[in-house]
């Protein structure tokens, strides 16, 4: 066997273990913003209204209904489940995949659309946003699909491209709302006016393009002004977006303008520091140049959003989410320019992406052995597996793209398998609410209820069934407590509520680890003091 056939081979099986890793991680519970989204989607399975969105049945109006329209899809298709809640979700995600690969052959070439996807398919983000369904995981494909496609316009004018661009800017807009055409407006419109091609700004088909974004957005604003008049579609358009900027919505105790810097070092893992040397090698040639460019829907794609988003009052990681597609195009197009010439250049990227997985791999060894451990003994053979496999990368590739990019592929899909076959069920075992709606589904009897008191995520509606309610204060706490075959779940605070009422009902607890506030749950020895007492209370 010659060694191209045997780098193949490797390289597939590396592409098959991502695959497994990806759909590993379908299965693993649902928690904070991924319950609430789930909840509502199996409220929509249920009750068959895909307009007037609920959860827990109260009217909802957060985001708009296109990811909860999948989940629904995919209950009906199978059941409800985690699995059958993210997979739609992971098919849409596979097709951003090759909206981006075709993004950057359209920007630049067929080898630079390809690393394009190769990029984002091993990048940390998109592992952790298809574990964990976020409005943004997609957002980002619509957003690259319409970018694709609208550019493919400016440069042919072709009707076909017209239409799916704005079909693929009302669909982001039916995801997370105005911010789904803020972006390819950005990019595209950056294009044009810095190209200074301001005639065709004066093709009257881009007016024909708001008209159609609109409709393919109007399921979202019927529902909004069914259940909240005008004041939902205010929302929809203003408070949802400059509300989370100007903080008048949600804002953060501390505005960090470098959040997103040092949050994109493990969200963009394997490639983060790679990125930074080519921002810098990116602006070198700006300046070089006279900014004078190729194209510039990378440029103002990316730093008229990451302007705006480093500068709001509500900040959180997925946020910079719907540019990675845009990012992944300009480390495609430096790794292809690096890659042209054994250089200064090449030698240092070749530098920091040996580092960085030598760090991976280091990361891997320290949670399976000390963090974690416990790992099924195929994992190992998949470490050794992944040594063989850089070694042999590293000496028998001649083609410097490959040695400076598959090394780091084969070390993080390592570590997305582990993070989705035994860390994160490990860690979302400690989650209290789907264990409690689980225990009342097969135990509870015919009638009896489940309340949900105090607890201030979505998680128990979604796993239960029947689904739980709501309790809004201590007086619907205790008209339910005063009925037989209630059962309530429960924080400390809400415990002690109830003990007041002298009823002697079943008390059955949980330790429960917040994941917003579990960093110390990380060491093994401070986990214990990371959990928190959850209860399921039983009036019998």
């Amino acid at each position: 066997m010659n060694h191209k056939k045997l780098l193949i081979i490797i390289l597939s099986f590396y592409v098959l273990l991502a695959f497994a890793g990806y759909l590993s991680g379908l299965f693993i519970d649902v928690t904070r913003d991924a319950g609430k989204y789930a909840t509502i989607s199996k409220e929509i399975y249920e009750n068959g209204n895909y307009i007037n969105l609920t959860v827990h049945g109260e009217a909802y109006d957060q985001k708009p209904p296109l990811l909860f329209w999948l989940g629904a899809a995919g209950f009906q298709v199978g059941k409800i489940s985690n699995f059958w809640f993210k997979f739609p979700v992971f098919l849409v995600v596979l097709f951003g995949f090759y909206a981006a690969f075709k993004l950057g052959e359209s920007l630049y070439n067929k080898q630079t659309g390809m690393l394009t996807a190769v990029l984002m398919f091993t990048s940390c983000i998109y592992s952790l946003y298809t574990m964990d369904i976020h409005t943004d995981t997609l957002l980002q494909v619509f957003i690259t699909l319409s970018v694709w496609q609208l550019f493919e316009f400016v440069k042919t004018g072709k009707n076909k491209n017209f239409i799916f661009g704005f079909v693929a800017v009302g669909l982001a807009m039916l995801t997370k709302g105005p911010i789904g055409a803020a972006i390819p407006a950005f990019a595209v419109g950056g294009h044009i006016l810095l190209k200074k091609e301001f005639q065709k700004l004066l093709d009257a088909r881009w007016l024909l393009g708001i008209v159609i974004s609109f409709v393919v957005v109007s399921p979202a604003i019927l529902g909004l002004s069914n259940q909240f008049g005008w004041e939902g579609i205010r929302f929809f358009f203003w408070e949802n977006m400059a509300g989370r900027y100007t903080g008048s919505y949600v804002a953060n105790a501390v505005n960090d303008p470098f959040f997103y810097l040092h949050n994109l070092l493990y969200l963009l893992l394997p490639w983060s520091l790679l990125l930074f040397f080519v921002v810098f090698l990116e602006f070198k040639q700006l300046i070089q140049n006279k900014f004078k460019a190729v194209e510039y829907v990378t440029f103002t794609g990316i730093w008229v959003y990451f302007l705006i988003i480093s500068s709001s009052e509500s900040q959180l990681p997925n946020y910079v989410f719907p540019v990675i597609p845009l990012i992944a195009v300009l480390l495609a197009k430096w790794v292809v320019i690096i890659s042209e010439e054994y250089n200064l250049r090449w030698k240092t990227a070749f530098t920091i992406q040996n580092i960085v997985f030598s760090l991976i791999w280091i990361a891997v060894f320290v949670m399976a052995v000390y963090l974690f451990p416990g790992v099924k003994f195929y994992y190992w053979l998949i470490v050794l597996a992944g040594a063989v496999s850089t070694y042999y990368v590293l000496k028998m590739s001649d083609v410097l793209w490959i040695k400076l990019v598959a090394p780091s592929a084969i070390a993080v899909i390592s570590l997305f398998f582990l993070l989705n076959t035994h860390v994160f069920p490990y860690i979302f075992s400690f989650q209290a609410p789907p264990k409690a709606a689980r225990y009342f589904t097969e135990n509870s009897a015919e009638n009896e209820k489940l309340y949900n008191y105090r607890y201030t995520q979505y998680e128990l509606f979604f796993y239960s069934n029947p689904q739980a309610l709501q309790l809004h204060n201590s007086d619907e706490m205790k008209m339910a407590a005063s009925q037989k075959g209630s059962w309530i779940f429960t924080d400390k605070e809400g415990l002690d509520e109830i003990q007041k009422l002298n009823l002697n009902p079943e008390i059955i607890e949980y330790q429960h680890l917040f994941l917003n506030k579990g960093a110390q749950f990380i060491l093994p020895g401070k986990r214990e003091s990371a959990l928190h007492p959850m209860y399921l209370v039983h009036f019998q």
